[in-house]
Protein backbone atom coordinates (compact mmCIF):
# COMPACT_ATOMS: atom_id res chain seq x y z
CA UNK A 1 0.00 0.00 0.00
CA UNK A 2 2.68 2.74 0.81
CA UNK A 3 4.71 1.91 -2.65
CA UNK A 4 1.29 2.23 -4.55
CA UNK A 5 0.57 5.59 -2.89
CA UNK A 6 3.53 7.06 -3.25
CA UNK A 7 4.01 6.02 -6.94
CA UNK A 8 0.19 7.60 -7.13
CA UNK A 9 -0.47 11.33 -8.05
CA UNK A 10 -4.13 11.60 -6.65
CA UNK A 11 -4.18 8.88 -4.24
CA UNK A 12 -4.10 11.41 -1.68
CA UNK A 13 -6.29 13.58 -2.73
CA UNK A 14 -8.90 10.74 -3.67
CA UNK A 15 -8.71 9.54 0.02
CA UNK A 16 -8.71 13.55 1.55
CA UNK A 17 -12.27 14.02 -0.16
CA UNK A 18 -13.73 10.79 0.20
CA UNK A 19 -13.10 10.87 4.06
CA UNK A 20 -14.55 14.74 3.56
CA UNK A 21 -17.77 13.79 2.43
CA UNK A 22 -18.67 10.80 4.75
CA UNK A 23 -17.26 12.95 7.60
CA UNK A 24 -20.27 15.59 6.62
CA UNK A 25 -22.33 13.11 5.99
CA UNK A 26 -21.90 11.67 9.87
CA UNK A 27 -21.73 15.31 10.72
CA UNK A 28 -25.12 15.90 9.33
CA UNK A 29 -26.61 13.10 11.37
CA UNK A 30 -25.03 13.62 14.92
CA UNK A 31 -26.80 17.53 15.32
CA UNK A 32 -23.81 18.82 17.32
CA UNK A 33 -21.53 21.25 16.72
CA UNK A 34 -18.79 19.22 17.93
CA UNK A 35 -18.99 16.69 15.20
CA UNK A 36 -17.51 19.27 13.21
CA UNK A 37 -16.83 17.71 9.19
CA UNK A 38 -13.05 18.95 9.38
CA UNK A 39 -12.46 18.23 12.94
CA UNK A 40 -13.91 14.76 12.02
CA UNK A 41 -12.15 14.59 8.48
CA UNK A 42 -8.31 15.21 10.65
CA UNK A 43 -9.11 12.63 13.03
CA UNK A 44 -10.25 9.68 10.68
CA UNK A 45 -7.49 11.15 7.98
CA UNK A 46 -4.25 10.99 10.47
CA UNK A 47 -5.90 7.58 11.60
CA UNK A 48 -6.02 5.78 8.90
CA UNK A 49 -2.72 7.10 7.66
CA UNK A 50 -1.75 5.08 11.17
CA UNK A 51 -3.22 2.29 10.72
CA UNK A 52 -2.18 1.66 6.74
CA UNK A 53 1.28 2.99 8.26
CA UNK A 54 1.45 5.39 5.11
CA UNK A 55 4.27 7.85 5.60
CA UNK A 56 3.20 11.78 5.55
CA UNK A 57 5.11 13.01 3.21
CA UNK A 58 4.06 10.48 0.17
CA UNK A 59 0.50 10.97 1.55
CA UNK A 60 1.02 14.87 0.88
CA UNK A 61 2.79 14.61 -2.25
CA UNK A 62 -0.28 13.38 -4.03
CA UNK A 63 -2.97 15.12 -1.27
CA UNK A 64 -1.16 18.62 -2.11
CA UNK A 65 -3.39 19.49 -4.94
CA UNK A 66 -6.26 20.30 -2.59
CA UNK A 67 -4.26 23.51 -1.49
CA UNK A 68 -4.35 24.86 -4.64
CA UNK A 69 -8.79 25.47 -4.15
CA UNK A 70 -8.12 27.45 -1.82
CA UNK A 71 -7.20 30.43 -3.43
CA UNK A 72 -10.34 30.02 -5.92
CA UNK A 73 -12.97 29.03 -2.57
CA UNK A 74 -11.57 32.03 -1.33
CA UNK A 75 -12.63 34.17 -3.98
CA UNK A 76 -16.18 32.66 -3.98
CA UNK A 77 -16.86 34.38 -0.75
CA UNK A 78 -17.26 37.74 -2.51
CA UNK A 79 -20.58 36.44 -3.30
CA UNK A 80 -22.76 37.03 -0.51
CA UNK A 81 -21.45 40.44 0.32
CA UNK A 82 -22.14 41.47 -3.43
CA UNK A 83 -25.90 40.36 -2.27
CA UNK A 84 -25.52 42.56 1.01
CA UNK A 85 -23.42 45.26 -0.32
CA UNK A 86 -26.33 47.15 1.16
CA UNK A 87 -25.35 46.71 4.55
CA UNK A 88 -22.14 48.09 4.25
CA UNK A 89 -23.13 51.05 2.93
CA UNK A 90 -25.00 51.56 5.79
CA UNK A 91 -22.27 51.19 8.65
CA UNK A 92 -18.63 51.33 7.07
CA UNK A 93 -17.32 53.35 9.90
CA UNK A 94 -18.38 50.28 12.01
CA UNK A 95 -17.33 47.59 10.22
CA UNK A 96 -13.56 49.46 9.78
CA UNK A 97 -13.54 50.06 13.10
CA UNK A 98 -14.42 46.12 13.93
CA UNK A 99 -11.96 44.60 11.78
CA UNK A 100 -9.40 47.30 12.57
CA UNK A 101 -9.76 46.17 16.65
CA UNK A 102 -9.81 42.51 15.00
CA UNK A 103 -6.68 42.79 13.49
CA UNK A 104 -5.34 44.12 16.18
CA UNK A 105 -6.37 41.94 19.01
CA UNK A 106 -4.93 39.01 16.95
CA UNK A 107 -1.43 40.47 16.54
CA UNK A 108 -1.53 41.67 20.27
CA UNK A 109 -2.84 37.69 21.26
CA UNK A 110 0.04 36.05 19.44
CA UNK A 111 2.87 39.12 20.44
CA UNK A 112 1.85 38.20 24.32
CA UNK A 113 2.13 34.08 24.26
CA UNK A 114 5.27 34.79 22.20
CA UNK A 115 6.77 37.20 24.89
CA UNK A 116 5.31 35.15 27.94
CA UNK A 117 6.65 31.65 26.14
CA UNK A 118 9.80 33.33 25.20
CA UNK A 119 9.59 32.17 21.61
CA UNK A 120 11.86 32.65 19.07
CA UNK A 121 11.27 34.85 15.83
CA UNK A 122 10.66 31.89 13.83
CA UNK A 123 7.93 30.80 16.14
CA UNK A 124 6.44 33.81 16.45
CA UNK A 125 6.20 35.04 12.87
CA UNK A 126 4.62 30.87 12.20
CA UNK A 127 1.90 31.74 14.99
CA UNK A 128 1.41 35.37 13.70
CA UNK A 129 -1.03 34.79 10.71
CA UNK A 130 -3.23 32.32 12.87
CA UNK A 131 -6.55 34.15 11.88
CA UNK A 132 -5.42 34.39 8.16
CA UNK A 133 -6.95 31.72 5.27
CA UNK A 134 -4.60 29.34 4.96
CA UNK A 135 -4.16 30.50 1.29
CA UNK A 136 -2.41 33.66 2.88
CA UNK A 137 -1.25 33.04 5.57
CA UNK A 138 1.20 29.69 4.97
CA UNK A 139 3.48 31.59 2.33
CA UNK A 140 3.20 34.44 4.47
CA UNK A 141 4.83 32.61 7.83
CA UNK A 142 7.19 31.13 5.10
CA UNK A 143 8.51 34.86 3.90
CA UNK A 144 8.92 35.63 7.58
CA UNK A 145 11.04 32.80 8.19
CA UNK A 146 8.51 30.29 9.53
CA UNK A 147 6.98 26.95 9.31
CA UNK A 148 4.41 27.09 7.05
CA UNK A 149 3.13 24.19 7.94
CA UNK A 150 2.98 24.03 11.46
CA UNK A 151 1.02 27.77 10.12
CA UNK A 152 -0.88 25.69 8.31
CA UNK A 153 -1.95 23.42 11.48
CA UNK A 154 -2.60 26.82 13.52
CA UNK A 155 -4.88 28.31 11.33
CA UNK A 156 -6.86 24.94 11.29
CA UNK A 157 -7.12 24.80 15.24
CA UNK A 158 -8.11 28.18 15.58
CA UNK A 159 -11.11 28.07 12.50
CA UNK A 160 -11.78 24.78 13.76
CA UNK A 161 -12.33 26.65 17.30
CA UNK A 162 -13.83 29.05 15.87
CA UNK A 163 -16.60 27.28 13.54
CA UNK A 164 -17.54 25.12 16.67
CA UNK A 165 -17.58 28.04 19.44
CA UNK A 166 -17.93 31.28 17.95
CA UNK A 167 -21.57 31.22 18.21
CA UNK A 168 -22.10 30.58 21.99
CA UNK A 169 -18.91 32.56 22.34
CA UNK A 170 -20.91 35.82 20.99
CA UNK A 171 -24.22 34.96 22.59
CA UNK A 172 -22.28 34.82 25.95
CA UNK A 173 -20.83 38.36 25.75
CA UNK A 174 -24.39 39.55 24.65
CA UNK A 175 -23.55 40.72 20.62
CA UNK A 176 -26.35 39.65 19.00
CA UNK A 177 -26.06 42.52 16.12
CA UNK A 178 -26.00 40.10 13.06
CA UNK A 179 -23.43 42.68 11.25
CA UNK A 180 -20.92 42.24 14.45
CA UNK A 181 -21.19 38.71 14.80
CA UNK A 182 -20.17 38.12 11.03
CA UNK A 183 -17.33 40.35 11.69
CA UNK A 184 -16.09 38.66 14.85
CA UNK A 185 -16.37 35.19 13.27
CA UNK A 186 -14.52 36.36 10.10
CA UNK A 187 -11.78 38.40 11.34
CA UNK A 188 -11.28 35.69 14.10
CA UNK A 189 -11.57 31.95 12.20
CA UNK A 190 -11.11 33.20 8.43
CA UNK A 191 -12.80 30.83 5.86
CA UNK A 192 -14.05 28.47 8.79
CA UNK A 193 -15.90 31.16 10.69
CA UNK A 194 -17.15 31.98 7.59
CA UNK A 195 -18.89 28.68 6.89
CA UNK A 196 -20.34 28.84 10.22
CA UNK A 197 -21.82 32.62 9.58
CA UNK A 198 -23.40 31.77 6.30
CA UNK A 199 -25.01 29.14 7.75
CA UNK A 200 -26.29 31.65 10.25
CA UNK A 201 -27.62 33.99 7.94
CA UNK A 202 -26.65 35.49 4.46
CA UNK A 203 -26.04 38.68 6.47
CA UNK A 204 -23.52 36.97 8.82
CA UNK A 205 -21.99 35.37 5.52
CA UNK A 206 -21.44 38.92 3.73
CA UNK A 207 -19.93 40.74 6.96
CA UNK A 208 -17.59 37.19 7.58
CA UNK A 209 -16.22 37.26 4.04
CA UNK A 210 -15.79 40.62 3.84
CA UNK A 211 -13.68 40.50 7.32
CA UNK A 212 -12.10 37.48 6.36
CA UNK A 213 -10.25 39.66 3.06
CA UNK A 214 -9.38 42.69 4.70
CA UNK A 215 -7.86 40.60 7.82
CA UNK A 216 -6.09 38.93 4.78
CA UNK A 217 -4.91 42.51 3.25
CA UNK A 218 -4.03 43.94 7.05
CA UNK A 219 -2.39 41.12 8.35
CA UNK A 220 -0.48 40.73 5.13
CA UNK A 221 0.61 44.73 5.01
CA UNK A 222 1.47 44.67 8.88
CA UNK A 223 3.35 41.59 9.49
CA UNK A 224 6.79 42.07 8.35
CA UNK A 225 6.51 44.93 11.22
CA UNK A 226 5.20 43.26 13.61
CA UNK A 227 7.92 40.33 12.52
CA UNK A 228 10.29 42.95 14.16
CA UNK A 229 9.17 42.95 17.47
CA UNK A 230 10.68 39.46 18.31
Amino acid sequence: MPDYIAQSAYFGAALTLAVYLFSHWLSARLHTPLANPMLICLGLVILLLLVLDIDYDAYNQSAHYITYLLTPATACLALPLYRQIQKLRQHPLAIAAGILTGVAVNALTVLAVALAFRLSHADFVTLLPKSVTGAVGMPLAEELGGAGGITMAVISVTGIFGNIAAPRILRLFGVTDRVAQGLAMGCGSHAFGTVRALEVGEVEGAMSSLSLVITALLTVAAAPLLGRLI
